[in-house]
């Protein structure tokens, strides 16, 4: 697998530095952008598994930035997680609502930051192989749809169904392996909330478990 590659987005460039140090003693490449729109740049020019993005920036906050990140089709996909020391429950739902995977407040925890820039990258990686083998998939079929016009091969009939099947196996593994990181990062939230007393806190998380419960069924009906 390739080193993952996180873009860094913060107005502070000691912030920078000290996050960009850490994540490199983590073995992952870097980018940095001081500001929104050289983020945007930065995006159009390069492909990246992860976008760390600060909130309050001058210019263009990162509510925006992530909102245009959200809008371009060929870079939808990229998790990102906002860096905030923002802790109020209306901010962390509007990170949610404009399209981050994850909101970490500051002074955050290197060992929490860590696992949670590792679980979306994680993540981001099984949806891509199940999309190619989505694709793979779909090609097969398409190539036997046409020459089951033009002729009868039992061998290949027989082939096909082979692929289809192996097909039906890896997709339920990797449907199994997804529903089960994604119980894990639950039952982590869940600790994690439960040792703050802040009823606004509480109500979030249980917000949040509600969300990602329905996301848990969807994938169990596959």
């Amino acid at each position: 697998m390739n080193t993952p590659v996180i873009l860094l987005v913060d107005d502070n460039p000691q912030n920078l530095q000290v996050l960009g140090k850490f994540m490199h003693e983590e073995k992952f490449k870097t980018e940095f952008a001081l500001n929104g729109q050289a983020a945007l740049e930065w995006i159009k020019n390069k492909q990246f598994d992860m976008i760390l993005l600060d909130l309050n920036m001058p210019g263009m906050n990162g509510f925006e930035v992530c909102s245009r990140i959200r809008s371009d089709p060929e870079n939808s996909g990229i998790p990102i997680i906002f860096l905030s020391a923002e802790s109020d429950r209306e901010n962390i739902l509007k990170g949610f609502e404009a399209g981050a995977q994850d909101y970490v407040t500051k002074p955050f925890d290197n060992r929490e930051l860590l696992a949670r820039v590792k679980t979306q990258i994680d993540l981001k990686l099984k949806t891509e192989n199940l999309e190619k083998i989505n694709s793979w998939l779909g090609k097969k079929i398409e190539n036997w749809i046409k020459w089951s016009l033009t002729k009868s091969d039992p061998g290949k009939t027989n082939d096909l169904n082979e692929r289809v099947m192996e097909f039906d196996k890896n997709q339920s593994l990797i449907l199994k392996d997804i529903t089960l990181e994604l119980k894990t990062i639950i039952s982590e939230v869940v600790k994690f909330f439960n040792k703050n007393s802040s009823i606004d806190t509480k109500n979030l998380c249980e917000d949040f478990i509600s969300r990602m419960d329905n996301v848990l069924l969807k994938l169990e009906k596959l």
